[in-house]
């Protein structure tokens, strides 16, 4: 199962970074997309099991934490037109559903060890994380009940949910592979301190070009 975990990491790490710097609606853009797509699924089946069997926690309920991103980001692209009345699918509920209760249970596991002795560094890495998956939860929601009123809206939530699996991906190679002594927990933060406002950058470039976004629709029939 850690060999499996192992691959699947590694690839959705190769094709998020080809299908974050490539052109977007591209083939190899979508390409990219849908196998980082799979393999974020490998690496949840295999993160939550090894978390479940070894009781480690915090790698089973970040575990969800990613999927839930890349299953939202994915999911956008079949909600394109809730400015135009769409509505959400028992689907896209439960994934929403799913990234709330685990943003709760990692805010709740932050709170347990900061209570236990923990450090500030310690508890603030599944805080962070918890706040996030919270956090988009709420937009979700939101989305759903309130009709957006750009028809944008399915690239900015695409974007940054696969974004942020992306993000959560290179933060997990990180921490495998670099040591920093008692400020370890310093490399659970930084890849989202960094990508993020790159991220940013590139989606509202994208929104602002003078070409319309096409292209986005063809996963679904690649899936």
């Amino acid at each position: 199962m850690l060999i499996i975990h192992i691959i699947s990491g590694t690839t959705a790490l190769v094709c998020g970074l080809i299908s974050m710097i490539a052109k977007k609606g591209a083939k190899v853009h979508n390409i990219s997309g849908i196998i980082f797509f799979w393999a974020m699924t490998g690496v949840f089946v295999t993160a939550t099991s090894i978390g479940w069997i070894k009781s480690l926690w915090f790698l089973f309920f970040v575990g969800f934490f990613s999927y839930y991103l890349a299953c939202s980001g994915y999911r956008s692209l079949y909600l394109k037109k809730l400015h135009m009345g769409q509505k959400a699918q028992l689907l896209d509920w439960f994934i929403t559903f799913c990234g709330l209760s685990f943003g709760l249970g990692l805010i709740a596991m932050a709170i347990y060890i900061k209570l236990h002795g923990a450090s500030i560094g310690s508890s603030l890495v599944p805080t962070l994380f918890g706040a996030l998956s919270i956090f988009f939860s709420i937009k979700d929601i939101q989305r759903f009940y309130k009709r957006p009123t750009e028809k944008t809206h399915w690239i900015v939530s695409h974007g940054s949910k696969m974004g942020g699996a992306f993000i959560a991906t290179v933060t997990a190679f990180t921490v495998v592979n670099v040591r920093v002594g008692q400020w370890g927990w310093t490399l659970w933060i930084l890849p989202t301190v960094i990508i993020t406002p790159i991220l940013t950058r590139m989606i509202k470039k994208f929104i602002g070009g003078k070409k319309k976004p096409t292209g986005f629709s063809d996963v679904r029939v690649v899936l």
